[in-house]
């Protein structure tokens, strides 16, 4: 023994919370009081949704691209806004969770803050509908394995990040290799209470499906560990599992009687397609009873199993969202493909930029940066406003290379 005492598990909680809690008061403390047009250039919406919006920025003296979250006074509580700016900026040090500039502001009509802008869209745009089934399985392995490790970072830090889906894990890179979760707003300390207060959705543990308590149910990380699992299915198949995880859903039913049995002849005919390693996966991490659940760390050696080509990924992820149900269910989904058309590494480096240019790329940026409509995706579960996606066509960091390859040749 190195002489080292154990701290136990709740006192480690209790540490964190203190913390936390410090943060809070600290941050609410100093928050930087300005109007958002003082220091920055609005470049274009990047999403909205129920509770505010994310708007694409530079700063105006320095040029440096960044994401803003908008968060409207008139119905965010001044709470709310620092519980899920101090949430991220207590995890951002995890490579798989995304970067804060550690900047919170105050306008006159709201609360934001800033951090580092996902230049290839989000997970659940490489999903498109009506082509093929999910996605290649060594894209669904890499993106696995990224996920598993900024899960086990929350739920080392006392938390639990309730939000796991496609749409909050964001695509640093075409090809998949390199992707961070965003989005803390629901995300809570290990044995908070929670009552189901909206309606079930494929994510939806079971447990938290049927609770009829009036306390609520005690949460903990074999909430996440579930729809981990359900967002796993999505990616290898390209919809849904169920539609809801209550035994009226026929779909769902199915799977119970499967997961209750372990026979091969009970298993769910939209399951068939998945391969024998990728099922066992699943099933661990979708056990019904959450004290018998695997933890996300369980879908480890599904992802260790990938052959050597793991980097090798001849497909670009970069398709919008649609859906449609398997030819031979019923079950709402989306279908999906990736399509090969450029090799991996085709696009230039990008060269180290002067500082004294920032101003000239910002202008360029200004007049060149094109805004697209935003699609229409209309997948059930799919919520566009938090959907955190650039220009389709002319990605902001390619754009700034060839900017920069342009001006350090002249």
């Amino acid at each position: 023994m190195s002489g080292q005492v154990a701290i136990p598990h709740s006192q480690r909680l209790c540490t964190a919370l203190a913390v936390l809690d410090e943060m809070l008061e600290i941050t609410a403390q100093s928050l930087v009081r300005t109007e958002v047009a003082e220091h920055y250039q609005v470049i274009r919406e990047l999403g909205r949704g129920k509770y505010g919006h994310v708007v694409l920025v530079t700063h105006r003296q320095r040029g440096t691209p960044m994401a803003l979250k908008l968060l409207p006074k008139a119905h965010t509580k001044l709470h709310t806004f620092l519980y899920e700016y101090c949430v991220a900026l207590s995890l951002a040090t995890h490579p798989a969770i995304i970067g804060m500039f550690g900047i919170a502001i105050e306008s006159s009509q709201h609360y934001g803050f800033l951090y580092e802008p996902a230049l290839h869209r989000d997970l659940i745009s490489i999903i498109k509908p009506r082509v093929s089934d999910g996605i290649p399985e060594a894209a669904a392995k890499q993106c696995a394995k990224q996920l598993v490790s900024a899960l086990e970072f929350i739920h080392s830090r006392g938390l639990v990040y309730r939000d796991v889906k496609p749409e909050n894990v964001l695509l640093f890179d075409p090809e998949c290799r390199r992707i961070k979760l965003t989005d803390f707003g629901l995300t809570r300390p290990k044995g908070t209470r929670l009552k189901l207060v909206a309606g079930v959705i494929p994510y939806t543990a079971p447990e938290l499906s049927n609770t009829t308590s009036a306390q609520g149910l005690p949460i903990d990380a074999s909430l996440d560990a579930w729809a981990f699992g359900v967002m796993l299915f999505c990616l290898l198949t390209g919809y849904f599992p169920w539609e809801q995880s209550l035994p009226a859903d026929p779909f769902f039913e199915d799977f119970m009687l499967w997961q209750e049995s372990g026979l091969d002849e009970d298993l769910p005919r939209h399951w068939r397609r998945l391969t024998a390693e990728a099922t066992r996966m699943l099933r661990s991490l979708l056990v019904l009873d959450p004290a018998q659940r695997s933890p996300v760390s369980g879908a480890l050696h599904y992802v260790n199993s990938l052959s050597s080509n793991f980097c090798q990924i001849p497909h670009r992820c970069q398709f919008p969202l649609g859906t449609d149900s398997p030819a031979d269910t019923k079950t709402p989904g989306y279908r999906s493909t990736l399509a090969a058309d450029s090799p991996i590494g085709a696009t230039s480096p990008c060269p180290r930029v002067d500082p004294l240019q920032a101003p000239v790329l910002h202008q360029a940026l200004i007049q060149q940066w094109k805004p697209i409509p935003t699609p229409q995706l209309p997948h059930p579960a799919y919520d566009k406003g938090k959907s955190h996606c650039c220009a389709e066509h002319i990605p902001l960091e390619q754009f700034l290379c060839t900017t920069a390859t342009a001006l350090l040749q002249k």
